[in-house]
């Protein structure tokens, strides 16, 4: 079993006004996923961990991928930022590319509001923003499955 630390919507909050917790369970974390908006984040979470952070770009983002299938621990997941996909008012059609990309774990961002929720075999995820809400994901992979839990921070 691996441990995830999943954020999103950071928009270059720097990585010196990251909650210490946060920080502390990315040390602690096999992988860190960034799901955009926040390209000086990602660059400094790159030199910071290397090559345990896998991102994608986000709307306000200039260079990245816009999405990427990757498999961890057997479990294969879409990661998007979701700008693409009209998330702010429905799922359908990321529900769509999930199935075309064959997933059963999405995960993105862009709404800056955490979910988690599981519509016809497909798990969404999103950790909301951590600059503006206070919220991120911490997750456990292993087995095929990734059990995830909002956490915030103001709570």
């Amino acid at each position: 079993m691996k441990t995830l630390v999943i954020i999103s919507d950071t928009h270059n909050m720097g990585m010196g006004n990251m909650p210490s917790r946060v920080l502390n369970a990315m040390d602690e974390a096999d992988y860190i996923l960034h799901l955009g908006d926040g390209e000086s984040d990602i660059l400094a979470l790159k030199r910071s961990y290397g090559g345990k952070v896998i991102a994608v770009r986000g709307n306000n983002d200039a260079s990245g991928e816009k999405e990427r299938v990757v498999t961890i621990e057997g479990v294969k997941m879409l990661l998007t930022h979701g700008d693409l996909y009209n998330v702010r008012t429905r799922l359908e059609k990321l529900f769509a590319r999930a199935k075309e990309e064959g997933v059963d774990y999405v995960l993105f961002g862009h709404t800056h509001r955490a979910l988690v929720t599981e519509e016809g075999g497909v798990t969404f995820i999103n950790p909301g923003s951590l600059k503006y809400k206070g919220t991120y994901c911490y997750g456990n992979i292993g087995g095929g499955k990734l059990y995830a839990v909002i956490v915030d921070l103001n709570s």
